[in-house]
């Protein structure tokens, strides 16, 4: 019995260390594999990092053109405002002075009936003005 004992204890030991072993083997494996998927979702995430950032930086860059094309076009239109403004204050200048040199122009041509209009029209202001 001594001997089929030990026997029995040396093919039980040589099967424990074999499943040990085994055990030991698949652990390593299964060590890898997640060490392998870890680096491979670090690069995965590296990867978006990155392409967030060139989002980033192409939205950035297409804002401060728009912006810079806004301003350009508010100078513009600025520009043809006080255009604008600067045409309409010389025009009724130049058809006041127009008017002005048409009236002179007919007082000299027809100077009784000027006299007499003027003198009518102060008769008329008068009457006006004592009511």
């Amino acid at each position: 019995m001594d001997t089929t004992t030990e026997r029995a204890k040396g093919t039980m030991g040589d099967q424990a260390h074999k499943a040990t072993d085994k055990a030991a083997s698949v652990a390593g494996a299964v060590g890898d594999k997640a060490a392998s998927m870890a680096g491979a979702v670090g690069d995965k995430a590296h990867d978006v990092a990155a392409a967030v950032a060139d989002y980033a930086t192409q939205a950035k860059q297409s804002v401060q053109h728009m912006a810079s094309n806004t301003a350009d076009t508010m100078t513009h239109a600025k520009d043809k405002v006080v255009n604008w403004a600067a045409d309409a204050a010389e025009h009724p200048g130049d058809y006041l002075k127009a008017g002005g040199d048409e009236l002179t122009t007919l007082v000299r041509r027809y100077p009784i009936p000027a006299i007499a209009i003027g003198i009518g029209l102060g008769f008329l202001l008068a009457k006006a003005t004592r009511v």
